[in-house]
């Protein structure tokens, strides 16, 4: 169980031990010149997927203690793999997006191509499957959302918004309700009814872009992370403000909830670490080593949804570190891992 005063819990991320992990470059690349774009474990916490800026997918094997020498898909898509999202009915089966016009299905204990799904939109950006799975929706670079049954993926309806979307999360309501971020700071909630989408509600308070939205494990709450370097906390049963988190003073650019909720970390645009905050008080109760963003990529942090422990890009974006307890009594732990090899900002010069 997550401790609950500040300073218990800043003893616990103290004791937290990082372990490295570098995998090997492609033909054609060497340790520095590819960086991670976006990381995303599935619900078991088993596997790890990583993509980089080398158009490749890396798939983890998540074990006690460590990462296994991954799986490599080599040009995945026309361009670098924006993002990942896992079935969330399956252990293995995952699917992405490279500003292309395919969103594709992944098999994710092979590596295989399970299929390919066309669309008439040529750079699709985002993918998100629904809580239960049966809905997939995907953006593309101009705001248009997309929504399928998965059911044979086929196309229910789509809806063009005004403003670039940065992130969209599904609320825990089956395939009911989903949230997105908007570049004018605004965050409006979607219903999906009868193969239609309607707007609920629209969220304000951000002054400039809203760029990342994590939705709690227990679905009692969400943050929003958004350029002007505030993090909004809201209330799932009556979408009221909660709490703004406002001494950050740089671009957030990716937050992620904890299984529990008690904590939650933001990633920055730039030059600083990523932090840990606790939810409840706001307070920053862990800044994490070696986190900064890469050259041409946004520095990540994904918690496991199986215990408090995460994973973090690490060496300006070439490179992953585990978060884990230290090695105890009997040894289990380990003191490094992976392979030695090569060490995605939003519109950075990975996707030029």
């Amino acid at each position: 169980m997550a401790p609950n005063n500040a300073s218990t819990n800043r003893k616990f991320f103290d004791h937290l031990q990082p372990v490295v992990f570098r995998d090997n470059p492609i033909l054609g690349n060497t340790s520095t010149s590819t960086e991670i774009i976006t990381m995303s474990i599935n619900q078991c916490g088993t596997k790890l997927v990583v993509t980089r800026t080398d158009r490749s997918i890396r798939i983890w094997k998540c074990a006690r203690d460590r990462l296994l020498e991954p799986i490599i898909i080599e040009d995945a898509h026309v361009k670098s793999v924006e993002c990942v999202s896992w079935d969330p009915r399956t252990e293995y089966s995952f699917a992405t997006v490279g500003r292309d016009d395919c969103i594709k299905i992944w098999r994710g204990h092979s590596g295989t191509l399970e299929r390919t799904i066309k669309t008439e939109k040529n750079s699709l950006i985002l993918v998100r499957y629904s809580a239960d799975g049966e809905i997939m929706v995907a953006v593309d670079r101009d705001s248009t959302i997309l929504v399928f049954d998965t059911n044979g993926y086929k196309l229910i309806t789509e809806l063009k918004l005004h403003e670039h979307i940065y992130d969209l999360q599904w609320f825990h309501y089956a395939h009911k309700f989903f949230v997105c971020a908007l570049h004018d700071g605004a965050v409006p909630i979607y219903e999906l009814n009868n193969g239609e989408l309607k707007l609920r509600t629209t969220l304000k308070g951000h002054r400039s872009s809203a760029t990342s939205i994590s939705i709690s494990p227990r679905g009692n709450f969400f943050v929003v992370g958004s350029s002007e370097g505030v993090v909004s906390c809201w209330d799932c049963s009556t979408m009221y403000n909660s709490k703004v988190i406002t001494e950050i003073d740089e671009s957030v650019s990716h937050v992620d909830c904890s299984r529990d909720g008690t904590y939650f970390i933001a990633n920055f645009d730039t030059g600083s670490n990523a932090i840990v905050f606790d939810t409840e008080s706001g307070e920053k109760v862990f800044e994490i080593p070696n986190s900064m963003s890469g050259q041409v990529t946004f520095s990540k942090a994904v918690w496991f949804p199986t215990k408090t422990s995460f994973l973090h890009t690490s060496e300006n974006g070439t490179s992953i570190t585990l978060m884990k307890k230290a090695v105890d009594s009997r040894g289990y732990g380990g003191t490094g891992g992976g392979v030695d090899g090569p060490r995605g900002r939003r519109d950075r010069r990975y996707d030029d």
